[in-house]
């Protein structure tokens, strides 16, 4: 067999690693945008929670996306325990109105309060957080 008889093996294979690369570096790739971006897909060997370790990361590093009550949370805590809507619209990109129905949701009387200030504000106080700032 000389060289013009294997002619379409060699060009067979060049063109497999093509084909395999384009269609499974397509799925990896969306797969991963999924992920990171808090929106896993219903398939793909990345996507449900496999992609995700328990330890809040992702098996590539990247934290794990939280949920709102969670940064509303985290942000409380930056805040040093008050908070207002204007600051959870500043930190999430929440318009004002899911701003604060999101702040009221989480109002219990216990982990989370509103009060008016004496110049009329609306802050919502979580006294848990609050405490640990003020050592008690």
């Amino acid at each position: 067999m000389g060289m013009w008889g294997m002619f379409p093996l060699v060009m067979l294979i060049p063109a497999l690693g093509i084909f395999l690369v384009v269609v499974f570096g397509g799925r990896i790739l969306r797969d991963l945008l999924r992920g990171l971006g808090g929106r896993p897909g219903p398939r793909g060997w990345l996507s449900g929670d496999s992609w995700q370790n328990r330890e809040g990361r992702s098996r590539f590093g990247a934290p794990r996306p939280y949920s709102l009550e969670a940064r509303i949370f985290r942000l409380a805590f930056k805040r040093k325990g008050r908070i207002t809507i204007s600051d959870i619209v500043l930190e999430t990109g929440l318009g004002l109105k899911e701003a604060e129905e999101a702040a009221n949701a989480l109002v219990d009387g216990m982990r989370v309060r509103m009060e008016v200030d004496e110049r009329g504000l609306v802050v919502y106080e979580f006294p848990e957080i609050i405490a640990r700032f003020e050592g008690t």
